[in-house]
């Protein structure tokens, strides 16, 4: 703890503090306030807090003291170079910075208030350690590991759970988006009420069959009630609907467990990790579900999954999918 404390007051002073972009501070604070809304320890905050000054004055030093949301990949590899080299700090340490500030553009993200779209953070990898691998590297998981977690999800009776998982993963929907399903009308088509995404857009959000069949079964154990939603929490006469879209956040993020023992090793998955490998599934054609007019799985171009991202630009759909560039090359030359 010492050492982290004599990191930070070689980097923070009031004189500096005061002279950081204040749209910085202010998407700092926001983070923080969400971050305690979720009821993080309070040493959480703090390391929070303290990481993410220092990485703002860094900003202000190094970066000509620009918004947060306007750095690209090759700043934030600046970033780790400057923290490992020119401060001699160690891996752990400057993966601790790089963390903070993923966990703060992940956040902004995820949520409307931001018209913020890729985190450019996470294309540069930590300095090399063993760690759990999480949505700080773009993590992906594959359709198979979909398919093996809502059959766990199903055996335990956990509609609720599998439904959030299924359409969360059909729809690429972002948090706020999924949060705005209404149950009536799910079990005539394949599509939802009309949601707002971020810029104001609307639409409704699309799923297959299957997981309308897991509507069908929730809905019926969810029972008769007046309650729009498609997301409850209580149940009997004490059913209520969620008030908060950060509950879904954190019913996404305990599926972790579970994705992890299907996977035979820790990692962390939130509600961006499903939009980022639906995109990619969609990409790959690895969705055995959608199948081409010759039975095969169908392959979708990136200009059919920039319009069901609900994208303005094919480049923010292609920083949301996998560098296949090595894999093209191999093919190429029968490598």
């Amino acid at each position: 703890m010492a050492v982290r404390g004599r990191i930070y007051h070689n980097f923070y002073t009031p004189e500096l503090w005061a002279q950081v972009n204040k749209e910085n501070k202010r998407i700092m604070d926001d983070f923080l306030q969400e971050y305690k809304q979720r009821k993080m320890s309070k040493g959480t905050i703090s390391g929070y807090h303290n990481d993410l000054r220092i990485i703002m004055i860094y900003i202000l030093k190094e970066l000509d003291n620009r918004c947060v949301l306007e750095l690209k990949k090759k700043d934030f590899r600046n970033l780790s170079l400057y923290f490992t080299e020119e401060c001699e700090m160690s891996a752990a340490r400057t993966n601790r910075l790089k963390s903070a500030i993923n966990s703060l553009l992940t956040f902004c993200e995820d949520d409307d208030d931001y018209d913020y779209e890729i985190n450019y953070a996470k294309k540069v990898h930590g300095i090399p350690k063993s760690r759990v691998k999480d949505d700080d590297d773009d993590f992906f998981f594959t359709f198979d590991e979909f398919i093996k977690v809502r059959d766990i999800l199903v055996s335990q009776e956990k509609w609720q759970l599998a439904v959030l998982w299924s359409i969360g993963f059909d729809s690429a929907g972002r948090k706020n988006e999924l949060f705005q399903i209404q149950k009536h009308g799910l079990l005539d088509g394949n599509k939802t009420n009309i949601v707002v995404g971020k810029r104001g857009k609307k639409f409704p959000l699309v799923y297959l069959d299957d997981t309308k069949e897991l509507i069908r079964k929730y809905l019926e154990w969810r029972g008769d009630d007046t309650i729009d939603s498609l997301w409850i929490k209580g149940c009997g006469d004490n059913k209520q609907p969620l008030s908060d879209s950060n509950v879904l956040y954190d019913r996404i993020v305990s599926i972790s467990k579970i994705l992890s023992e299907v996977r035979g090793e820790p990692c962390n998955i939130f509600t961006h990790t499903m939009r980022h490998s639906r995109l990619e599934c969609l990409s790959q054609g690895t969705d055995l579900r959608l199948l081409d007019k010759n039975g095969n799985p169908k392959k979708f171009p990136l200009e059919q999954v920039q319009v069901f991202a609900h994208h303005s630009d094919p480049s923010t759909t292609q920083g949301y999918l996998k560098d296949h560039s090595e894999d093209t090359i191999n093919s190429m030359f029968g490598i």
